[in-house]
């Protein structure tokens, strides 16, 4: 049955890595035919800069030549006209706000055209004097969105550029309302929408309604990155087909950062997490710098592939895979981690246990939970055994029953050639050859993950990879105790430990290993910046500039270089530091696996990512590799 089992494994992972390696050309093709990018200034300091020069906002934007879109911000009483000196609440507006107000507090209050006896009320006047009031509370009604500006829509319209609306969320906004605003902004021409504020219009209750209505007006919505908005989420999720991704540089923040620093960050945005809209926002630039931070922008897209076009976001292509597709990508991680359960338990029913999970992850792949739920798996699996198969080609002295039978005793009943030791090159042609087995099955992994989680909500990030901390944890545990147990040559080797007394070496160790693990949590996703050193900032920076995709750090100085040394401690039969090395060395498979668990990556960046951190990592690991052939001579007879 053994043999059968492994036929199935074979089989089912050759077919469910081609299911998903379908879905991984499909997304490939969707991001390659959209490389249009957006790029967009705000409204205040346009007019700052075409003050700057003594010209009118119209004038100014003319004499750029870069395409941009101009935003503008909903505006209020307060920002259209000052109060007028009454005995109650008065406002002076021009004829264009005038009329612009009277519709839209229409939509959003109670409005009369005479003054009302018992209530409060706010004094509307036009400049022709033309009234009407307002009921309520002067602070509410002074705070309430009118839309866009008139007079700023009609100087941008005059310089030729494209709209975008920020419209903001009103307390207790009504359908009418909330469809009679997106109505209103789509009608002076803006047909991208970045909402300010912490919330998105319709937040909570009329979420629905503003889907439906941006799908209707064939607008398109900007979910801005790393904002905590709230309900933009749920947006996204309801009309990925009309998202846009958004990376905004805030006004406070540029004034901390170089103009070439503005420029590498915005061009990152777009080619490492397909970011289609530049909020750039430049405070203290002059004209002439802002000149030189648009053009250099547009030289490092044209380099990366990239081109700027006015309204040139637009949403990702449909990507929806066939279920039967999803269900052949699931089918080859069921049968792998029934295999694996085989290992340990291998007689009656358990034999049967690689076709009966194939068939239940299949199932499983059919929902979308489901699928989650698999490429969790598989994150956790595929590198696992990477790692836990070099024991069975190396070959060890103390194979931990019962997986004797399965690696390092006997070739005939071994899933995995064994291998023995030679000398002069051919050391480090086995050791060379060894290396690929991890790489491959964590590559294998991720195609997977890829496959299982290709739809349009991943690749925007409206939904995401479930289960990174457990991904990164779980795998450098398990490769841990296994090679603790292969080097003690039984798995219940704590038993004895425990009995031990404590020595002051096990404690540090432990404390290493634990440190290491929390570290690397703490720094997983893009949360936690103040985890990552200076030192570490100034490398990234400048590999960023010698290969424009760099590789993870954890990778090429961390995990790859120890996988070496652990592959090579496995030839020579050197057991002792073992399970430290091969925990190191797991960090970084896992870190491979992690890389294509952020889908809103394009994949050839995480390709290049995957492979300068193999190239860099694995020559450094043959460096101290020789280095420790200097120190340690012993090593030679294993190498040559």
């Amino acid at each position: 049955m053994n043999g059968l089992n492994r036929w199935i494994l074979v089989i089912s992972l050759l077919v469910s890595s081609l299911a998903a390696g379908m879905i991984a050309l499909h997304r490939l093709r969707v991001e390659q035919s959209n490389r249009a990018v957006e790029l967009v200034l705000d409204y205040p300091d346009v007019a700052q800069w075409a003050s700057a020069e003594g010209k009118t906002v119209a004038e100014w934007l003319r004499g750029f030549n870069t395409p941009f879109s101009v935003a503008l911000t909903e505006g209020t009483l307060d920002d259209w006209g000052a109060p007028l000196a009454a005995p109650k609440p008065t406002y002076l507006l021009s004829e264009a706000r005038f009329q612009q107000a009277k519709r839209m507090f229409a939509l959003k209050a109670r409005v009369e055209l005479q003054p009302p006896r018992d209530a409060p009320a706010v004094e509307i006047r036009s400049e022709r004097g033309a009234r009407f009031w307002v009921v309520g509370d002067s602070e509410a009604i002074r705070q309430m969105g009118l839309g866009l500006d008139p007079l700023q829509v009609e100087q941008v319209r005059a310089g030729g550029k494209p709209i975008v609306a920020r419209l903001v969320n009103p307390q207790g906004i009504t359908p009418l309302a909330l469809r009679g605003s997106l109505l209103f902004a789509r009608e002076q021409g803006a047909t991208l929408l970045i909402f300010a504020g912490d919330q998105v219009l319709g937040y909570r209750r009329g979420l629905e309604a503003t889907a439906q209505n941006i799908k209707a007006n064939a607008q398109r919505f900007g979910a801005i990155e790393f904002a905590k908005q709230m309900g933009a989420g749920n947006l996204m999720g309801a009309i990925p087909d009309r998202t846009v991704r958004v990376h905004s540089i805030g006004l406070a923040e540029s004034l901390t950062l170089s103009p070439q620093e503005i420029v590498e960050r915005l061009e990152r945005a777009a080619q490492e997490r397909n970011i289609r809209v530049l909020y750039l926002r430049a405070a203290g630039a002059d004209p002439p710098l802002l000149r030189e931070i648009l053009e250099s922008l547009t030289k490092r897209l044209d380099g990366a592939g990239y081109t700027i076009r006015e309204s040139g976001a637009r949403p990702f292509e449909p990507l929806q895979p066939a279920l039967w597709q999803f269900a052949l990508a699931g089918l080859g991680v069921g049968v792998l981690l029934g295999w694996l359960i085989t290992l340990f338990r291998s007689g009656g029913y358990w034999a049967f246990a690689p076709m009966a999970l194939g068939v239940l992850f299949a199932l499983l792949c059919l929902l979308p939970l489901g699928r989650k739920l698999v490429a969790l798996t598989a994150a956790l699996a595929f590198p696992t055994v990477g790692m836990v198969a070099l024991a069975g080609l190396a070959g060890s002295p103390h194979p931990p029953a019962p997986l004797s039978h399965a690696v390092g005793e006997g070739e005939e009943n071994s899933p995995l050639p064994r291998r023995g030791r030679g000398t002069g090159g051919e050391g480090f042609l086995r050791l060379a050859s060894l290396l690929i087995i991890p790489f491959a099955w964590s590559l294998m992994g991720a195609l997977h993950i890829v496959g299982l989680l290709g739809e349009t909500p991943f690749l925007i990030k409206a939904d995401q990879f479930a289960g990174v901390k457990v991904a990164h944890a779980l795998p450098l545990l398990l490769v841990l105790i296994f090679y603790t147990a292969w080097t003690v040559g039984r798995w219940d080797f704590w038993r004895e430990w425990v009995n031990r007394p404590v020595l002051w070496g096990q404690v540090v160790l432990a404390l290493v290993i634990l440190g290491a693990l929390g570290f690397m949590l703490v720094r997983t996703g893009n949360e936690a910046p103040g985890a990552v050193p200076d030192w570490e900032l100034r490398l990234r920076a400048m590999l960023e500039t010698v290969m424009n995709v760099r590789p993870r750090t954890k990778e090429f100085l961390v995990g790859h270089p120890a996988l070496v040394i652990a592959a090579a401690l496995l030839l020579s039969g050197r057991t002792r530091w073992l399970p430290l090395a091969m925990f190191l060395a797991t960090i970084g498979q896992v870190s491979i696996v992690n890389t294509f668990c952020h889908l809103h990556s394009p994949l050839l960046v995480s390709l290049q990512r995957t492979g300068w951190g193999i190239l860099i990592g694995v020559g450094l690991g043959f460096v101290l590799l020789a280095l420790w052939k200097v120190v340690n001579p012993r090593i030679t007879r294993a190498f040559g």
